[in-house]
This record gives C-alpha cells, structure tokens and sequence, in this order.
C-alpha cells in the first residue's frame, strides 16, 4: 500500500503540482503584463484627452512650429518669392534633401512620441549688398514655414556686393518624398 501511495504520488501528483505551478507563473505574467498594458493605454488616454482639451489655435500653432511633413516645392517658392519682393540676385535655389536630425538641434526632439524631427535643406545662393542681405534673413525668419539658417558663407564680390550661399533647414516630423 505505501508503495502504491508513493508511486501515485511521484508518477500523479507531483507532475500535476509541477504543471500547476507553471500554469501559475505564466498566468502571473500574463497579469503584469496586461497590468503594463492597461497603464500605457491609460497614459495614451490621459495625453488625447489632453490634446482634445487643446484650443484650436494651439494645435494649429503646434502644426505650423513641427508640422508632420512638409511641402518642398511651397518652401522653395516662397524662398523665391522672397528673393523676388527684397530685390535681390538669385543665383541658386535647390531642395538639398532630408535627414534625421540627430545630431542637429537636441532641443527638437519630440519626447512624447519618441522619434526625432527630420530636417528638409534648401541651398538658397543669392548675390545682395549688406542691406538686402538683412533684409533677406529678416524676411526668411518671418516666413511661413519655421527655417532655420544651417550655414551662410557669405564672400565679397567685385563692386561692393556679397555673394552668400545659404543653406535653411525646415524640420518637420515626417521625412519629404523624392523620387
């Protein structure tokens, strides 16, 4: 009889009390891990109701500082536009591409949705004395879209005038689409 009561208990029980006990772990897991993922759901929750509260003005603001993606061809004529209404000699004008933007402005990085702006360049080269030349990045930081000048190199020409080679960077959260 003791034989048989040990041998239930090691060929029955023990491997049930084993199987129970791994059917509890994973069901312990499982439990944290739908705990971690009704507190994210609730924080996602939490920041749209936020965003909802938002004014309309703000988010429109939001949209115009970091929009998702942006318009090269708008941006490029508007430089243009710009160039035409100060006066000044265009020499070049063209869309120098898009790139993440690590190791640009640390500051831009949207925390919240844990990726990194993308900056769009456009070479911009223009022939201008001092005073257009003012005028022009005046006139740039004024613009619709939110530029930011990346390099200038600015050389002096035969009478009096600056050949300037710009280049502006506009940041947006999505990269432009070439071709």
């Amino acid at each position: 009889m003791v034989v048989l009561a040990v041998a239930i208990l090691l060929l029955y029980i023990r491997p049930a009390v084993t199987e129970i006990r791994a059917t509890q772990d994973d069901i312990s897991e499982y439990q944290n891990e739908l705990d971690r993922v009704t507190n994210v759901n609730e924080l996602l929750r939490s920041h749209a109701s936020a965003i909802d509260a938002l004014p309309l003005s703000n988010i429109q603001a939001l949209e115009r500082y970091l929009p998702s993606r942006i318009d090269e061809i708008a941006i490029m004529r508007d430089l243009e536009l710009i160039v035409n209404e100060i006066g000044v000699q265009l020499v070049t004008l063209e869309f120098a591409g898009s790139e993440a933007s690590a190791a640009a402005d640390p500051s831009l990085e949207v925390v919240s949705m844990g990726n990194k702006p993308i900056a769009t360049k456009f070479r911009l080269g223009v022939t201008a004395s001092y005073d257009e030349l003012k005028a022009l990045l005046s006139a740039i930081e004024i613009n619709n879209y939110q530029l930011s000048i990346d390099t200038a190199d600015i050389t002096p020409v035969e009478d009096g005038r600056l050949s300037a080679d710009i280049v502006v960077v506009a940041y947006s959260l999505e990269p432009v689409l070439t071709e």
